[in-house]
């Protein structure tokens, strides 16, 4: 039986461990606030920290990306730009169209005020095809690989007339670049400013003798009762004297320019002849520069058979101070997709289309 005071102490002792409970209790709750408290805020600011922290770093991200697509673009277009197809079209390009080989025109007054002719542009005339360079002869203005310019050479010629041609001959000459040409010297009958040729004449009206380098003769007579003025050739059409092209050289400019300038003036005037002539060389022409100073055999109807029958180049026509033939002339040129040109007693270029619509205008100027 237990005693009083043994009930009295298990009773206290009852107190002390459930006091001791209590306090675990009260303590464990307070540990666990207090965490609470020192997680939660650290939990709200958390996506504030990530936003100054990640934000920076995406957009470095970016940029090193961006950096990397652009060098990476580069190396692609260097690599392209060092294939070799790229160096082909490349070199062709700078060829055929990009500076500085273009050729010069004048626009106002014979070899002032010149201006880039954009190179490149397909043939002048039906002759050619494909890409081509410029040309240009007293205002007519051609593209092509082939350019014939056709020169009136006869007695009639006066000596300012000869070196107003002659200079803008020069000119228009040492302008050509990456293509071929020729020079054709006519009156009655013609030849070409080459070596080699020779012209010889007889009679009055004169008939004219031309021998090629190779010693091969061709006979242009005056036709009976026609005067200075029209010709024939002895012997088929066929057999009329042709040459080959010469390449736009320096050398071979100062050679022709040689031939021009030494070669004396000889009788007559026939452009259907000269026309004739130019239109056999092999291949034709792209464009022809025809420039009289006169008339005779200047039908326009052979001339264009003529010229439809062989290539179809353009043939830009210049009237060499005067206004005789001035209706053949632009009908030649409008036929052949060509310019039709007067050239003024100062030396100045008249826009045939002008003339004709009003040639009172210009008569001062022409003879």
């Amino acid at each position: 039986m237990l005693t009083t005071d043994t009930k009295i102490k298990e009773k206290k002792g009852g107190k002390k461990v459930s006091a001791l409970l209590v306090a675990v209790v009260v303590h464990a709750v307070i540990i666990f606030v207090a965490m609470l408290i020192a997680v939660l805020p650290s939990a709200k600011e958390e996506p504030e920290i990530v936003a100054q922290v990640v934000a920076p770093v995406v957009q470095t991200e970016i940029k090193l990306e961006k950096k990397q697509v652009v060098k990476q673009a580069k190396e692609a277009s260097a690599s392209a730009a060092a294939s070799p197809i790229a160096k082909m079209i490349r070199s062709n390009s700078i060829a055929k169209i990009a500076t500085p080989e273009v050729t010069k025109f004048s626009d106002g007054p014979i070899g002032v005020g010149e201006g880039d002719f954009g190179s490149g542009f397909g043939s002048g005339g039906g002759g050619g095809g494909g890409m081509g360079l410029g040309a240009s002869f007293f205002g007519g203005k051609s593209t092509g690989n082939r350019f014939l310019f056709v020169i009136d050479h006869s007695g009639s010629m006066t000596e300012q007339q000869v070196d107003l041609r002659n200079n803008e001959l020069k000119r228009a000459l040492r302008a050509l670049k990456g293509v071929e040409y020729q020079v054709l010297l006519f009156a009655g009958g013609a030849y070409y400013a080459e070596k080699g040729w020779s012209l010889t004449s007889s009679g009055t009206p004169p008939t004219n003798t031309v021998k090629d380098p190779q010693g091969k003769e061709y006979e242009f007579e005056p036709k009976s009762g026609a005067g200075w003025d029209n010709y024939d050739f002895r012997g088929a059409s066929s057999r009329l004297p042709t040459t080959k092209w010469l390449k736009a050289s320096s050398s071979n400019v100062k050679r022709t320019m040689d031939a021009v300038e030494d070669n004396r003036l000889f009788g007559g005037t026939d452009w259907g002849l000269a026309l004739e002539i130019a239109h056999l060389m092999e291949p034709p022409p792209d464009a022809i520069f025809f420039m009289s100073d006169g008339t005779g055999g200047n039908d326009p109807r052979p001339i264009l058979t003529v010229n439809r029958r062989r290539g179809k180049p353009t043939i830009n026509t210049i009237a060499m101070q005067t206004k005789a033939g001035a209706r053949e002339f632009a009908e030649i040129a409008k036929g052949t997709g060509g310019k039709f040109t007067l050239v003024g007693k100062n030396g100045k270029s008249i826009d045939g289309d002008e003339y004709m619509k009003n040639p009172g205008r210009f008569a001062r100027y022409l003879q």
